[in-house]
């Protein structure tokens, strides 16, 4: 299967470092001897690293040990960062995922980073956003190609199933390690890849394709209705923010749009459906001379958090990072 498109090779022909998240599990493992695979073909095996997270519990030194060993084997560079999760009301997971993500952003500049997400993360993906309520972006699943700081996030292997993976690491007889905490169902991503999805595999062979498609076509979709919204945004901007009166000729729905979209255009937090509501109702339906003042963040704290201002007619946002 070809996982490197036309457009990937120049993010990696330019790119200054090329590293690959190695966990040392299956899906990982495979993106980086894949990765190795393409860079020896094309001179450029000098740029890669595999980059590890120590998280500290009791199979990280061992797992972080498989994974010095493996790149020793195979020649490549090794670099293995601790990290230490404070968890304070999103839950491990994301706690460590922020960690993760701030690592990142800290890599030299010019940094493209692999991961080894694949079709059956993509259902999973999807299935979970749609569980807990999502939009038209949210559909669209995990990006092959994402910002993280100054540097990118390159995803090649959003096609390949976790049967071919583990088929291929099976065939070519190489090892990887287990996290036994992914077969705890009482985590709800846990329940969805053990217990749901097989089940609509077994019903619907074609799933991942499907998905697949729908994930290409509700991002194209995506795109298409947040130009129609930068534009709204674009004749609503001033100097300070949105303007108060130009956002009260929209309609509700079309208003609360175009206000996710400014924020998060700004990589701020924005608001979910029941903050929405309290801005609609604060700026738009309260009384003129009223001077709101509405905050909130992310719980998993990826964004910044926000202030929302009105000062002199004009919607404004102000950071903050608690």
């Amino acid at each position: 299967m070809i996982f490197i498109y036309e457009e990937d090779k120049s993010l990696i022909l330019n790119a200054s470092y090329i590293y690959v998240s190695y966990s040392g599990g299956a899906d990982s493992t495979y993106a980086l001897v894949k990765m190795k695979e393409y860079l020896d073909s094309v001179k450029l095996t000098s740029k890669l690293t595999a980059l590890h997270f120590n998280h500290g519990n009791k199979q990280s030194d061992t797992f972080e040990s498989h994974c010095n060993d493996f790149c020793n084997e195979l020649n490549i560079n090794f670099e293995s960062q601790n990290i230490k999760v404070e968890v304070s009301g999103e839950g491990f997971e994301a706690a460590a995922r922020l960690k993760r993500m701030n690592i990142l952003k800290s890599l030299p500049e010019n940094s493209l980073i692999i991961q080894g997400h694949h079709s059956d993360d993509q259902i999973e993906t999807v299935l979970f956003r749609i569980i807990r309520g999502t939009g038209l972006k949210g559909i669209s699943g995990i990006p092959r190609v994402a910002k993280v700081g100054e540097n990118k996030i390159l995803r090649p292997f959003l096609k390949e199933t976790k049967e071919n993976i583990l088929g291929f690491l099976s065939k070519n007889k190489i090892n990887f390690v287990e996290d036994h905490t992914n077969n705890d169902i009482s985590y709800s991503r846990n329940f969805l890849r053990k217990e749901v999805i097989p089940s609509i595999k077994d019903r619907w062979h074609s799933i991942n394709e499907n998905v697949s498609k729908l994930t290409e076509i509700t991002k194209e979709q995506n795109l298409l209705y947040e130009r129609y919204l930068k534009d709204k945004i674009n004749d609503l901007k001033d100097d300070a923010g949105l303007t108060i009166v130009g956002l009260k000729k929209l309609d509700a729905f079309e208003r609360s749009e175009v206000i996710r979209l400014w924020l998060d255009m700004e990589l701020v937090a924005t608001p979910n459906h029941n903050q929405m509501k309290e801005i609609e109702k604060s700026f738009f339906q309260s009384r003129q001379d009223a001077n709101p003042v509405i905050k909130f963040e992310r719980s998993d704290r990826q964004r910044v958090g926000v202030m929302l201002k009105k000062i002199n007619k004009t919607l404004v946002m102000e950071k903050f990072d608690e």
